[in-house]
């Protein structure tokens, strides 16, 4: 974060309460060395419009006080000594998210950002980035993406779809809590195998289109996921399954699988691979009578 930026978000922070004049002179601060008062008043009226010296006291003396400068001597060195630790913590923030892989954190699932996402792997030379992973209980979203496996496909992508066996128990307990803890807008919606069923037809329609499938695996698990996992090369979206919502109307987390420290990537790469193996595997072929096979999975 550039010190510049680092200033507006403090301006932006409503704990300090800044007026849009106050911030027009928290913006003329320097990083690289402690302005006298009068420094700062010449940057500022070179920048805005200028003022009187009374007038700019008495926005230093507003800014301190919300700043909670109050010891004695010169106030400005205090403030910019106080803007210098602010500055620091907020750097090593960004470079302890950007180590573990987390990027970013969205409210809710980013439909445009993974698009973004699957188009650089298909258009990607590295080999290796080519893969496309989803593990959900099912995907209320997988239409959105309708066209963009179609491209993996016709690309020699590696697309791996997980999803969760419907005559499961993990199935039924999952719609279950969604019944009962889920907002009224959701409880009623909510059947979870004819949602699986219907990514399993949008997979069907998919292989239909394309002369090639060899890329695509699909699997169901009998089990209990504990994120909504979304990949795209080394770019991942991972989401809780709360009791409240689906995991793709709650908080997303942005991740690297490239990054320096990977605890929390690698955990989710096992995590994924671990259901993968104890899952089965099944393909909604146009050409079969998949929908009785798909009761008799796990019965064996």
């Amino acid at each position: 974060m550039s010190w510049q930026n680092f200033l507006l978000s403090i301006c932006s922070n409503p704990e300090y309460e800044l007026t849009l004049l106050e911030k027009e002179v928290v913006l003329c601060i320097l990083e690289t060395k402690t302005q006298t008062k009068n420094d700062l008043f010449l940057v500022y009226n070179q920048i805005y419009s200028p003022i009187n010296q009374e007038a700019f006291t008495q926005r230093l003396k507003n800014i301190y006080r919300k700043f909670k400068i109050i010891e004695k001597g010169h106030k400005l060195p205090q403030l910019h000594k106080y803007l210098i630790s602010k500055y620091l913590d907020y750097q090593n923030q960004d470079i302890f998210f950007s180590k573990i892989g987390l990027s970013y954190v969205y409210p809710k699932f980013p439909r445009h950002k993974f698009s973004q996402a699957i188009d650089r792997v298909i258009n990607s030379e590295n080999q290796e980035e080519k893969q496309v992973d989803i593990l959900q209980t099912f995907a209320p979203n997988l239409n959105d993406y309708y066209e963009h496996l179609i491209r993996c496909l016709q690309n020699e992508v590696k697309v791996r779809i997980l999803l969760a066996w419907p005559y499961s128990q993990a199935a039924k307990l999952r719609e279950a809590v969604l019944s009962k803890y889920a907002n009224a807008n959701l409880k009623n919606e909510v059947n979870i195998r004819n949602a699986v069923v219907a990514n399993l037809e949008t997979l069907e329609q998919i292989i239909r289109v394309v002369d090639q499938f060899k890329t695509l695996e699909i699997k169901l698990y009998d089990t209990l996921p504990s994120l909504a996992i979304y990949r795209a090369g080394s770019y991942v979206l991972a989401a809780p399954f709360l009791h409240g919502s689906l995991a793709i109307n709650t908080f997303q987390l942005e991740l690297n699988l490239n990054s320096s420290e990977r605890l929390i990537t690698n955990t989710l790469q096992q995590d994924f691979e671990l259901m993968w193996q104890v899952a089965r595997y099944f393909c909604p072929n146009p050409q079969s009578n998949w929908r009785n096979d798909l009761k008799i999975l796990f019965t064996d």
